[in-house]
């Protein structure tokens, strides 16, 4: 198996831990959407795609460690995270999409210089409390949409090393 596709585990409730097997490059949309109990994940060196939806409405997952090798964190990854404390965007992601980091609880979130294309509201819902460190670029590279942060009262700090 070198994919979990899309609703795999969606909606098991009592899901509470999970190891994904070393073999995994993809986790595909919805993967383990809803799972309410779910509290972490372990995701294995090789991971390169985090599908849209995989971990929406976790509301259980407090952290989760995204290892260097994905590049893509699809639309809604994360939505509605709602005890998500930590969580590390690695130096390799190029790409997150809409919404992917909306409704969570996260104190804060540094995005790397990797990153080149984010979506539409990918915080969303963020509040004045939180703070986004954006790494070396002091304002909006070209590839980022014009409302990525858009709904988000968060701090925005930019060029951070």
């Amino acid at each position: 198996m070198t994919r979990i596709g899309g609703d795999a585990f969606s909606d098991c409730a009592a899901l509470e831990n999970i190891m994904i097997p070393d073999n995994v490059n993809s986790i595909g949309s919805g993967a383990f959407s809803g799972c309410t109990a779910l509290k972490s994940i372990a995701i294995p060196d090789g991971l390169t795609y985090i599908g849209g939806g995989t971990f929406s409405g976790c509301t259980a997952l407090e952290s989760i460690v995204i290892p260097d090798s994905v590049t893509h964190i699809d639309s809604k990854a994360f939505f509605a995270c709602t005890a998500l404390k930590n969580i590390t965007i690695p130096g390799h992601v190029i790409n997150i999409g809409s919404n992917a980091f909306s409704g969570t609880t996260l104190e804060s979130i540094t995005i790397p210089n990797s990153v080149t294309v984010i979506f539409d509201d990918a915080f969303s819902g963020w509040t004045n409390v939180q703070t986004i460190y954006v790494q070396t670029h002091i304002s909006k590279p070209a590839g980022w949409s014009d409302v990525w942060d858009r709904g988000s009262d968060a701090q925005v700090i930019w060029g951070v090393e």
